[in-house]
């Protein structure tokens, strides 16, 4: 017996300890919230797509 998998949500909590602005964030990080923001951006548009397709 098969199990389809189709979506795996995650919720995680992000807690800053200091207050950074974001030119003071190291490239590593300014690089991973922007890979972050894209690819949330990427699953909502494809969940509001997938709605309107009903």
């Amino acid at each position: 017996m098969s199990i389809e998998i189709k979506q795996l949500l995650i919720k995680s909590n992000i807690i800053q300890r200091n207050k950074l602005e974001d030119s003071e964030l190291p490239e590593d990080y300014r690089e991973l919230k922007e890979d972050i923001l894209a690819e949330c951006q990427r699953l909502i548009h494809d969940s509001l797509q997938r709605k309107e397709d009903r």
